[in-house]
């Protein structure tokens, strides 16, 4: 079963038992600084929209205490500078620019004021994503730290964005990228005397490389997996140039996007810093060419960052954002009322209520392309390991010990259904350790599991858990990764049908 979400700020997606999320802003409140989007009434609501776009975007995975509501205006004004992971592009950024063009901070106004926003649960900082947790950092939960290879612009998920031009070969056996120049590594808070470069071709491979399960095994970077599926060893061309191998002629996991592979990616950050300052330090220190820098953070509690005073692409226009953790939805609603916090995230179902007492909705991505899946365990048929052959024995794990309906059996039974190396798939045959005696004539396990797994699918009331649980602000989607409302949908168009190995057959009877 699947169910679209519309992105939120947060990056952690959730099943769906656990609580839906909502970003609310608060409206109304004094301002200091003159900042007009501030004022209070309905048309705060309506400046502070914008800010959606800026939302932070990192897989899913707070110094100041308390912001005030005035911080609503300054929200309004993040719309261009937060976290490019999950924004889109500034219109300024020319996708064929060799060099970053510096962005005054004439152009905004310059950082200032402050936004507070309140988290379930603020993670620790994780500032090399390949010895981290399978989760995300609490500055990717904030976000402005990091940018993306690539960006959605205008229906085109490949826009170039801290690249200037990539290609793939014709035979589909390796991706080149040429980043731009003058990408900056910023200073975390307290390092500011502290150079630690630019992004280059020998920073990215670094990134690539250590990411990557198949050149580091003992990576745990969020996608380490598949970039193993999709990646070779990456190698510098030139200063600004990589070359990355792919293992198949598919292109699955490009774009390196702000949605990443399955959105558990995290934009190229500096990971040499393990070498020089040491893997701990590294560790606790996330550094990225974003608008914004570090600052200081305590997991469980509060997490800062800062506005970059001359950044390449936009200077951010909020001088501080913060997060921290506020467990409980009825004490994050409190704070916004109180205007302890700015910005939120809440179960769908408080949503009504919330709008209702003069907070505003953020539609941080509309479209819906981030889905939310139940899926059916125990498909594992791979016997052998694809890189290297090794005996994988898939039959002698719990899925296979009885016969359950969902899972298919391409082994036969004991008693044998086929021959070993009788046809294609079939080379280790008759593996299964239980008799297969339930399914129709002339259809294989195969077969049957798959009509019993459409069957429960299409029994889901899809509808029935879009209006209970999300409000009906949910879009229902049938297969996972795809919608009607992603680019290039066509509900008519057929594929043909396939078997389980990658045959193509008749659609008959399907």
């Amino acid at each position: 079963m699947d169910l679209s979400m519309n992105k939120r700020w947060a990056p952690v997606f959730l099943a769906l038992a656990s609580l839906f999320l909502v970003a609310s802003i608060a409206c109304g409140g004094d301002s200091d600084d003159g900042d007009s989007g501030a004022s209070s009434g309905g048309g705060v609501a309506a400046t502070a929209a914008p800010a959606a776009t800026a939302a932070p975007a990192a897989a899913a995975k707070g110094a100041a205490s308390g912001g005030t509501s005035a911080a609503a205006g300054a929200a309004s004004k993040a719309a261009d500078a937060a976290d490019a992971d999950a924004a889109a592009p500034a219109a300024t950024v020319a996708q064929a620019a060799a060099e970053a063009t510096k962005a005054p901070d004439s152009a905004t106004g310059g950082p200032e004021g402050s936004i507070v926003r309140a988290f379930r649960t603020l993670e620790s900082v994780y500032g090399i994503g390949y010895v981290g947790p399978y989760r995300t950092s609490a500055t990717n939960q904030i976000g402005g730290i990091e940018e993306s290879l690539f960006n959605y612009q205008n229906g085109n998920p490949m826009t170039p964005f801290l690249l200037d031009k990539w290609d793939i070969d014709a035979a589909g056996t390796r991706a080149r990228m040429t980043l731009k120049k003058g990408l900056k590594f910023n200073s975390p808070v307290g390092y500011e005397d502290k150079d630690f470069g630019e992004l280059d071709a020998a920073e990215l491979v670094e990134w690539f490389n250590r990411s990557n399960a198949t050149t580091n095994p003992e990576s745990t970077y969020g996608d380490g997996g598949d970039f193993a599926a999709i990646f070779l060893e990456a190698t510098a061309i030139d200063q600004y140039t990589i070359e990355i191998g792919l293992v198949a002629p598919v292109y699955y996991c490009l774009p390196v996007s702000q949605f990443g592979c399955l959105s558990a990616a995290r934009g190229p950050h500096k990971v040499t810093t393990a070498d020089t300052e040491g893997v701990e330090w590294a560790r606790a220190n996330h550094i990225g060419t974003g608008p914004y820098v570090q600052g200081a953070c305590t997991p469980g509690d509060r997490c800062t960052v800062h506005a970059v005073a001359d950044h390449w692409r936009q200077t951010g226009n909020v001088a501080e954002i913060t997060g921290i953790q506020v467990p409980e939805a009825t004490t994050q609603i409190a704070m916004l009322k109180n205007g302890a916090i700015d910005m939120t995230e809440l179960d769908y179902k408080l949503l009504p209520d919330v709008v209702a007492d003069g907070f505003t909705f953020l539609e941080t991505m509309p479209g819906g392309f981030v889905g939310q899946s139940i899926l059916f365990p125990g498909n594992l048929w791979e016997h052998s390991h694809a890189r290297n052959n090794e005996e994988l024995k898939p039959w002698d794990a719990a899925p296979l010990a009885k016969d359950y309906p969902w899972i298919g059996n391409p082994w036969g039974h004991q008693g044998g259904t086929c021959t070993d190396g009788d046809g294609e798939g079939h080379d280790r045959c008759g593996n299964a350790p239980y008799t297969d005696s339930d399914n129709p004539a002339g259809m294989d396990d195969m077969e049957q599991s798959r009509l019993v797994r459409l069957s429960l699918s299409i029994a889901i009331d899809r509808g029935s858990i879009n209006d209970v649980l999300l409000n009906g602000i949910g879009t229902p989607i049938y297969s996972e990764y795809m919608g009607p409302e992603y680019p290039g949908w066509d509900a008519s168009r057929e594929t043909g049908c396939w078997d389980w190995i990658g045959g193509k057959i008749d659609c008959s009877g399907t």
